[in-house]
């Protein structure tokens, strides 16, 4: 689902809601959804604002020398393939997952607990250009499964 919102002085933001499919889930199926989360990010204008809202079922670890300009160095646990793909289409949008970017304490860092293990992992995500994950500033807001995750990209050629 998308929503247009007009903002003041005649800017723009476009939110997304979407849930990605589990680590159970076909590949054909995790294939789809991305096709069309990208569909549906290039069909953003450059000089709209855009926000997914959604839950993207993955674990991107912490391998910051493999994704250099996409986790920070606070990164925590361990990279899952439902992660390699959100981190490649991360790479694809020249997006970076900002939760590894600023320093927390690791009880805020993760926002889902393995209901066997008891382990707590982090499966929700803000993305959004490198450049502005500098200005960002971190809150301490208790992620839940439907966190906001915020999207920016830079300007290609087409818009």
């Amino acid at each position: 689902m998308t929503i247009h919102l007009k903002l003041k002085h005649g800017h723009s933001a476009v939110l997304i809601s979407a849930y990605a499919p589990t680590l159970l889930a076909d590949d054909d199926e995790k294939e789809a959804f991305y096709e069309s989360l990208s569909t549906t990010i290039q069909s953003v204008p450059y000089k709209h604002r855009l926000f997914i809202l959604g839950n993207f079922n993955a674990r991107v670890g912490h391998d910051t020398a493999a994704w250099p300009k996409i986790l920070g160095h606070h990164s925590v646990g361990n990279e899952n393939s439902n992660g390699t793909l959100l981190l490649q289409n991360c790479s694809q949008h020249e997006l970076a997952v900002t939760n590894g970017f600023f320093q927390q304490a690791n009880k805020y860092k993760s926002t889902w607990q393995h209901p066997r293990s008891k382990q707590w992992h982090t499966l929700d995500y803000v993305e959004c250009v490198l450049l502005i994950v500098r200005s960002m500033a971190t809150s301490r807001a208790s992620w839940s499964a439907s966190s906001l995750l915020h999207l920016s990209r830079k300007k290609t050629s087409g818009d």
